[in-house]
Protein backbone atom coordinates (compact mmCIF):
# COMPACT_ATOMS: atom_id res chain seq x y z
CA UNK A 1 0.00 0.00 0.00
CA UNK A 2 1.31 3.31 -0.88
CA UNK A 3 1.89 6.18 2.04
CA UNK A 4 1.93 9.44 0.59
CA UNK A 5 3.45 12.13 3.41
CA UNK A 6 2.85 15.78 3.02
CA UNK A 7 6.01 17.23 4.92
CA UNK A 8 5.89 21.08 6.11
CA UNK A 9 7.68 23.65 7.58
CA UNK A 10 11.14 22.34 6.57
CA UNK A 11 13.57 25.30 8.05
CA UNK A 12 16.40 26.06 5.32
CA UNK A 13 19.68 27.25 5.54
CA UNK A 14 21.53 25.18 8.62
CA UNK A 15 23.36 22.18 8.79
CA UNK A 16 21.64 21.30 11.48
CA UNK A 17 18.38 21.10 9.95
CA UNK A 18 19.41 19.46 7.05
CA UNK A 19 21.09 16.61 8.81
CA UNK A 20 17.75 16.11 10.64
CA UNK A 21 15.76 16.22 7.45
CA UNK A 22 18.08 13.71 5.91
CA UNK A 23 18.09 11.30 8.81
CA UNK A 24 14.69 11.56 8.94
CA UNK A 25 13.74 10.61 5.48
CA UNK A 26 16.16 8.38 4.67
CA UNK A 27 14.80 6.16 7.86
CA UNK A 28 11.50 6.66 6.89
CA UNK A 29 12.03 5.57 3.07
CA UNK A 30 14.64 2.30 4.94
CA UNK A 31 11.60 1.42 6.54
CA UNK A 32 8.62 1.81 4.31
CA UNK A 33 9.99 1.78 0.32
CA UNK A 34 6.61 2.27 -1.06
CA UNK A 35 6.32 5.54 0.65
CA UNK A 36 5.72 8.93 -1.08
CA UNK A 37 6.75 11.84 0.39
CA UNK A 38 6.33 15.60 -0.81
CA UNK A 39 8.61 18.04 0.47
CA UNK A 40 6.75 21.22 0.28
CA UNK A 41 8.92 24.91 0.10
CA UNK A 42 7.23 28.31 -0.18
CA UNK A 43 8.67 30.39 -2.57
CA UNK A 44 12.56 28.96 -1.35
CA UNK A 45 15.84 29.64 -2.05
CA UNK A 46 16.14 26.38 -5.14
CA UNK A 47 19.88 26.12 -4.07
CA UNK A 48 18.71 25.61 -0.38
CA UNK A 49 16.57 23.01 -1.57
CA UNK A 50 18.88 21.59 -3.49
CA UNK A 51 21.74 21.20 -0.42
CA UNK A 52 18.52 19.22 1.79
CA UNK A 53 18.04 16.91 -1.40
CA UNK A 54 17.88 13.23 -0.23
CA UNK A 55 18.15 11.87 -3.65
CA UNK A 56 16.16 8.65 -3.17
CA UNK A 57 13.30 7.94 -5.42
CA UNK A 58 10.46 8.39 -2.85
CA UNK A 59 11.01 11.95 -2.17
CA UNK A 60 9.76 14.66 -4.11
CA UNK A 61 10.39 18.48 -3.38
CA UNK A 62 7.69 20.87 -4.50
CA UNK A 63 8.46 25.13 -4.42
CA UNK A 64 5.26 26.77 -4.79
CA UNK A 65 5.74 30.44 -5.99
CA UNK A 66 4.97 33.02 -3.24
CA UNK A 67 1.85 35.26 -4.49
CA UNK A 68 1.04 38.34 -3.43
CA UNK A 69 -1.10 38.33 0.22
CA UNK A 70 -1.17 35.22 0.77
CA UNK A 71 0.78 35.45 4.56
CA UNK A 72 -1.68 38.58 5.06
CA UNK A 73 -4.59 36.29 4.51
CA UNK A 74 -3.40 32.99 5.99
CA UNK A 75 -2.60 35.34 9.25
CA UNK A 76 -5.97 36.36 9.07
CA UNK A 77 -7.93 33.62 8.54
CA UNK A 78 -5.91 32.51 11.66
CA UNK A 79 -6.53 35.86 14.07
CA UNK A 80 -10.14 36.18 13.41
CA UNK A 81 -11.15 32.64 13.33
CA UNK A 82 -12.27 32.52 9.16
CA UNK A 83 -10.38 30.11 8.11
CA UNK A 84 -12.76 29.73 5.09
CA UNK A 85 -11.27 32.93 3.62
CA UNK A 86 -8.35 30.58 2.60
CA UNK A 87 -10.01 29.46 0.17
CA UNK A 88 -10.78 32.80 -2.05
CA UNK A 89 -6.82 32.60 -2.47
CA UNK A 90 -5.22 31.13 -5.13
CA UNK A 91 -1.92 30.32 -3.76
CA UNK A 92 -3.40 28.44 -0.67
CA UNK A 93 -5.82 26.83 -2.67
CA UNK A 94 -2.41 25.12 -4.66
CA UNK A 95 -1.49 24.09 -1.17
CA UNK A 96 -4.58 22.79 0.17
CA UNK A 97 -4.25 20.41 -3.17
CA UNK A 98 -1.21 18.85 -1.74
CA UNK A 99 -2.76 18.75 1.59
CA UNK A 100 -5.89 16.89 0.20
CA UNK A 101 -3.60 14.10 -1.55
CA UNK A 102 -1.47 13.31 1.80
CA UNK A 103 -2.71 10.79 4.45
CA UNK A 104 -0.21 12.34 7.04
CA UNK A 105 0.99 15.46 7.20
CA UNK A 106 4.29 15.61 8.59
CA UNK A 107 5.84 18.61 10.62
CA UNK A 108 9.58 18.93 9.89
CA UNK A 109 12.29 18.63 12.48
CA UNK A 110 12.88 21.83 13.73
CA UNK A 111 13.81 24.61 16.37
CA UNK A 112 11.34 26.94 17.94
CA UNK A 113 9.21 28.55 15.09
CA UNK A 114 5.75 27.57 17.71
CA UNK A 115 7.08 29.80 21.01
CA UNK A 116 9.96 32.32 21.44
CA UNK A 117 10.24 33.16 17.64
CA UNK A 118 6.29 33.02 17.11
CA UNK A 119 5.98 32.38 13.42
CA UNK A 120 2.98 32.68 12.42
CA UNK A 121 3.60 31.27 8.81
CA UNK A 122 4.80 28.04 10.67
CA UNK A 123 1.68 28.11 12.77
CA UNK A 124 -0.73 28.45 9.47
CA UNK A 125 0.87 25.25 7.91
CA UNK A 126 -0.09 23.22 11.36
CA UNK A 127 -4.08 24.82 11.31
CA UNK A 128 -4.25 24.35 7.76
CA UNK A 129 -4.09 20.63 8.44
CA UNK A 130 -5.99 20.83 11.16
CA UNK A 131 -8.91 22.66 8.91
CA UNK A 132 -8.91 19.92 6.58
CA UNK A 133 -8.98 17.29 9.10
CA UNK A 134 -6.02 15.88 8.25
CA UNK A 135 -3.30 13.75 10.42
CA UNK A 136 -1.07 15.52 11.73
CA UNK A 137 2.46 14.73 13.34
CA UNK A 138 4.92 17.52 14.87
CA UNK A 139 8.64 15.37 15.03
CA UNK A 140 11.20 15.93 17.07
CA UNK A 141 10.72 19.76 17.97
CA UNK A 142 10.82 21.72 20.86
CA UNK A 143 8.11 24.40 21.51
CA UNK A 144 7.99 27.39 24.02
CA UNK A 145 8.40 29.61 25.91
CA UNK A 146 5.02 31.42 25.09
CA UNK A 147 4.96 35.49 26.34
CA UNK A 148 1.95 36.77 26.72
CA UNK A 149 2.69 40.37 27.12
CA UNK A 150 0.63 41.64 23.98
CA UNK A 151 -2.15 40.84 22.40
CA UNK A 152 -0.55 38.97 19.72
CA UNK A 153 1.60 36.60 22.39
CA UNK A 154 -1.51 35.69 23.73
CA UNK A 155 -3.30 34.73 20.27
CA UNK A 156 -0.30 33.09 19.48
CA UNK A 157 -0.19 31.06 22.69
CA UNK A 158 -3.84 30.50 21.96
CA UNK A 159 -3.36 28.76 18.71
CA UNK A 160 -0.55 27.01 19.38
CA UNK A 161 -1.91 24.84 22.34
CA UNK A 162 -4.96 24.60 20.20
CA UNK A 163 -2.52 22.59 17.36
CA UNK A 164 -0.88 20.98 20.65
CA UNK A 165 -3.64 19.06 21.69
CA UNK A 166 -5.22 18.39 17.93
CA UNK A 167 -1.40 16.88 16.47
CA UNK A 168 -1.94 12.48 15.79
CA UNK A 169 1.59 12.10 17.11
CA UNK A 170 3.89 14.64 19.18
CA UNK A 171 7.48 13.99 19.85
CA UNK A 172 9.40 16.42 22.11
CA UNK A 173 13.46 16.56 21.61
CA UNK A 174 14.43 18.29 25.18
CA UNK A 175 13.47 17.96 28.50
CA UNK A 176 12.53 21.76 28.79
CA UNK A 177 9.89 21.55 26.28
CA UNK A 178 8.71 18.35 27.54
CA UNK A 179 8.14 20.13 31.20
CA UNK A 180 5.86 22.85 29.39
CA UNK A 181 4.01 19.54 27.72
CA UNK A 182 3.38 18.19 30.97
CA UNK A 183 2.20 21.64 32.49
CA UNK A 184 -0.13 21.73 29.41
CA UNK A 185 -1.51 18.58 30.26
CA UNK A 186 -0.06 16.88 26.59
CA UNK A 187 0.31 13.58 25.45
CA UNK A 188 4.04 13.20 24.10
CA UNK A 189 6.69 10.96 22.89
CA UNK A 190 9.95 11.52 24.21
CA UNK A 191 12.78 11.54 21.96
CA UNK A 192 16.47 13.57 20.68
CA UNK A 193 16.94 15.35 17.41
CA UNK A 194 16.49 13.13 14.30
CA UNK A 195 19.68 13.77 13.37
CA UNK A 196 20.46 10.29 15.98
CA UNK A 197 18.70 8.47 13.37
CA UNK A 198 21.83 8.50 10.91
CA UNK A 199 26.04 7.71 11.39
CA UNK A 200 26.97 9.59 8.00
CA UNK A 201 30.55 8.96 6.79
CA UNK A 202 31.54 10.38 3.49
CA UNK A 203 34.26 10.44 1.38
CA UNK A 204 35.73 13.85 2.39
CA UNK A 205 36.99 16.35 -0.99
CA UNK A 206 40.78 16.48 -1.30
CA UNK A 207 41.13 20.09 -0.35
CA UNK A 208 39.83 19.18 3.48
CA UNK A 209 41.83 16.02 3.49
CA UNK A 210 44.94 18.08 2.60
CA UNK A 211 44.72 19.80 5.61
CA UNK A 212 43.67 17.26 7.94
CA UNK A 213 46.77 15.35 7.12
CA UNK A 214 49.10 18.62 8.45
CA UNK A 215 47.85 17.43 12.07
CA UNK A 216 45.60 16.77 14.70
CA UNK A 217 42.55 19.35 14.73
CA UNK A 218 39.72 20.37 17.36
CA UNK A 219 36.40 21.55 15.86
CA UNK A 220 35.12 25.19 17.52
CA UNK A 221 31.88 26.36 16.16
CA UNK A 222 31.15 29.65 17.13
CA UNK A 223 27.26 31.41 17.17
CA UNK A 224 26.79 34.83 16.16
CA UNK A 225 23.95 35.15 19.02
CA UNK A 226 22.51 38.82 17.65
CA UNK A 227 20.51 37.26 15.55
CA UNK A 228 18.47 35.23 18.29
CA UNK A 229 15.48 37.25 20.00
CA UNK A 230 17.08 37.01 23.54
CA UNK A 231 20.31 38.39 22.59
CA UNK A 232 19.74 41.43 20.08
CA UNK A 233 20.93 43.92 22.49
CA UNK A 234 24.71 41.94 22.45
CA UNK A 235 27.09 43.97 20.28
CA UNK A 236 29.44 41.68 17.56
CA UNK A 237 32.34 43.27 19.56
CA UNK A 238 31.25 41.58 22.66
CA UNK A 239 31.08 38.23 20.84
CA UNK A 240 34.03 38.33 19.27
CA UNK A 241 35.94 39.57 22.40
CA UNK A 242 34.00 36.25 24.13
CA UNK A 243 34.83 34.06 20.93
CA UNK A 244 38.62 35.73 21.25
CA UNK A 245 39.28 33.90 24.89
CA UNK A 246 37.59 30.58 24.12
CA UNK A 247 40.69 30.60 21.09
CA UNK A 248 43.25 31.60 23.44
CA UNK A 249 42.06 28.67 25.97
CA UNK A 250 41.97 26.24 22.81
CA UNK A 251 45.48 26.90 21.95
CA UNK A 252 46.89 27.07 25.87
CA UNK A 253 44.43 23.17 25.99
CA UNK A 254 45.82 21.94 22.11
CA UNK A 255 48.82 23.93 21.35
CA UNK A 256 49.64 21.45 18.31
CA UNK A 257 46.35 21.26 17.08
CA UNK A 258 44.52 23.48 14.31
CA UNK A 259 41.25 24.84 15.10
CA UNK A 260 38.46 23.97 12.28
CA UNK A 261 35.69 26.11 12.42
CA UNK A 262 32.53 24.60 11.04
CA UNK A 263 29.60 27.04 9.94
CA UNK A 264 26.17 26.27 10.08
CA UNK A 265 24.21 28.73 8.27
CA UNK A 266 24.17 29.21 4.90
CA UNK A 267 22.14 31.29 1.50
CA UNK A 268 21.50 34.25 4.51
CA UNK A 269 23.39 36.94 3.18
CA UNK A 270 25.14 39.05 5.36
CA UNK A 271 24.21 36.52 8.54
CA UNK A 272 26.16 33.64 7.00
CA UNK A 273 28.61 32.32 9.88
CA UNK A 274 31.43 31.52 7.41
CA UNK A 275 31.25 35.84 7.13
CA UNK A 276 31.36 36.19 11.08
CA UNK A 277 34.49 33.36 11.38
CA UNK A 278 36.18 35.64 8.93
CA UNK A 279 35.78 38.57 11.07
CA UNK A 280 36.53 36.36 13.73
CA UNK A 281 39.54 35.48 12.31
CA UNK A 282 41.04 38.89 11.59
CA UNK A 283 40.80 39.56 15.30
CA UNK A 284 43.32 36.41 16.06
CA UNK A 285 45.22 36.13 12.77
CA UNK A 286 47.98 34.50 14.73
CA UNK A 287 45.63 31.49 15.71
CA UNK A 288 45.48 28.47 13.61
CA UNK A 289 41.95 29.01 12.83
CA UNK A 290 40.82 26.40 9.60
CA UNK A 291 37.89 28.00 8.36
CA UNK A 292 35.78 25.11 6.33
CA UNK A 293 33.50 26.70 3.62
CA UNK A 294 29.80 26.54 4.54
CA UNK A 295 28.95 25.22 0.73
CA UNK A 296 29.71 21.44 1.82
CA UNK A 297 27.21 19.13 3.59
CA UNK A 298 26.04 17.96 6.90
CA UNK A 299 27.35 14.50 5.98
CA UNK A 300 30.94 16.05 4.93
CA UNK A 301 30.41 18.23 8.48
CA UNK A 302 29.73 15.01 10.72
CA UNK A 303 32.37 12.99 9.22
CA UNK A 304 35.17 15.71 9.67
CA UNK A 305 34.24 16.22 13.38
CA UNK A 306 34.38 12.52 13.91
CA UNK A 307 38.06 12.90 13.42
CA UNK A 308 38.24 15.79 15.51
CA UNK A 309 39.86 15.46 19.03
CA UNK A 310 36.83 17.59 20.87
CA UNK A 311 34.59 19.91 19.48
CA UNK A 312 33.34 22.97 21.63
CA UNK A 313 30.19 24.50 19.88
CA UNK A 314 27.54 27.75 20.61
CA UNK A 315 26.00 25.92 17.75
CA UNK A 316 22.83 23.16 19.07
CA UNK A 317 23.81 20.88 15.94
CA UNK A 318 27.67 21.27 16.21
CA UNK A 319 26.81 19.12 19.97
CA UNK A 320 24.59 16.57 18.58
CA UNK A 321 27.40 16.01 15.40
CA UNK A 322 29.81 15.45 18.00
CA UNK A 323 27.72 13.18 20.25
CA UNK A 324 26.47 11.10 17.43
CA UNK A 325 29.97 10.51 16.24
CA UNK A 326 31.66 9.93 19.68
CA UNK A 327 33.62 12.97 20.34
CA UNK A 328 34.72 15.01 23.89
CA UNK A 329 32.81 18.53 23.22
CA UNK A 330 32.19 21.28 25.30
CA UNK A 331 28.23 22.49 24.41
CA UNK A 332 27.92 26.63 24.74
CA UNK A 333 24.23 26.35 26.12
CA UNK A 334 22.48 29.48 24.59
CA UNK A 335 18.85 28.35 25.08
CA UNK A 336 16.99 25.74 26.14
CA UNK A 337 17.01 23.09 23.46
CA UNK A 338 20.58 22.70 24.08
CA UNK A 339 20.44 22.28 27.99
CA UNK A 340 17.32 19.99 27.36
CA UNK A 341 19.12 18.10 25.10
CA UNK A 342 21.94 17.09 27.82
CA UNK A 343 19.29 16.96 30.50
CA UNK A 344 17.65 14.16 28.48
CA UNK A 345 20.72 12.32 28.11
CA UNK A 346 21.93 12.88 31.93
CA UNK A 347 25.09 14.47 31.05
CA UNK A 348 24.38 18.56 32.00
CA UNK A 349 27.76 18.40 33.35
CA UNK A 350 29.59 18.89 29.46
CA UNK A 351 27.35 22.37 29.42
CA UNK A 352 28.48 26.30 30.14
CA UNK A 353 25.18 28.19 30.18
CA UNK A 354 25.87 31.36 28.51
CA UNK A 355 22.18 32.75 28.36
CA UNK A 356 23.21 35.28 30.73
CA UNK A 357 26.93 36.06 30.56
CA UNK A 358 26.58 39.21 28.57
CA UNK A 359 24.59 41.09 31.33
CA UNK A 360 28.00 42.17 33.24
CA UNK A 361 31.80 41.77 32.52
CA UNK A 362 32.26 39.30 36.40
CA UNK A 363 29.34 36.97 34.02
CA UNK A 364 31.45 36.83 30.80
CA UNK A 365 34.77 36.19 33.17
CA UNK A 366 33.13 32.97 34.75
CA UNK A 367 32.09 31.45 32.03
CA UNK A 368 35.82 31.84 30.58
CA UNK A 369 36.95 30.54 34.12
CA UNK A 370 33.99 27.52 33.67
CA UNK A 371 35.09 26.85 30.13
CA UNK A 372 38.59 26.93 31.20
CA UNK A 373 38.22 24.14 33.92
CA UNK A 374 35.95 22.38 31.46
CA UNK A 375 38.55 22.13 28.58
CA UNK A 376 40.93 20.68 31.15
CA UNK A 377 38.69 17.99 32.69
CA UNK A 378 36.97 16.34 28.73
CA UNK A 379 36.44 13.24 28.54
CA UNK A 380 33.93 10.85 26.63
CA UNK A 381 31.01 9.21 28.09
CA UNK A 382 30.99 6.11 26.31
CA UNK A 383 26.98 5.59 27.06
CA UNK A 384 26.16 8.90 25.63
CA UNK A 385 26.02 8.46 21.75
CA UNK A 386 24.32 4.57 22.59
CA UNK A 387 21.72 6.55 24.74
CA UNK A 388 20.78 9.27 22.04
CA UNK A 389 20.68 7.08 19.32
CA UNK A 390 18.78 4.55 21.08
CA UNK A 391 16.07 7.68 21.65
CA UNK A 392 15.71 8.35 18.53
CA UNK A 393 15.25 4.88 17.57
CA UNK A 394 12.72 4.36 19.79
CA UNK A 395 10.81 7.24 18.75
CA UNK A 396 10.90 6.39 14.94
CA UNK A 397 9.85 3.00 15.46
CA UNK A 398 6.73 4.44 17.35
CA UNK A 399 6.01 6.85 14.90
CA UNK A 400 5.90 3.94 12.28
CA UNK A 401 3.84 1.55 14.14
CA UNK A 402 1.53 4.41 15.80
CA UNK A 403 1.07 6.05 12.18
CA UNK A 404 1.16 3.80 9.13
CA UNK A 405 -0.23 0.43 8.36
CA UNK A 406 2.82 -1.70 7.09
Amino acid sequence: MMNNILMINQPLNNRGDESAHKALLRSICKEMPNVHITVLFVDAEVDSIRQFDVHLPQVEYVNLPRQKRIGKLANRGMKYNVRWVWQLHPGLLNIMKLYRKADIVLCAPGGICMGGFQDWWHLFMLQLAKYMGKSLVYYGRSFGPFPTMTRSNRQFKKLSIEMLHYFSFLSIRDKKTERLAQELGIQYIPTVDSAFLDSPKVNLPCEILNVIEEKPYIVFVPNQLNWHYAYRHVSDETLFAFYSNIVDLLIENYPNHNIFMLPQLFNVGSWRDYLFFVKLKEQNPDAPLILISDKYSSDIQQTIIAGAQCVIGARYHSIVFAINNGVPFVSLSYEHKMSGLLCSLGHEEMMVDITNIFVAPENTQAAIELIRSRLKTICWEPELRLKAQNMARICFDKFINNCFSI
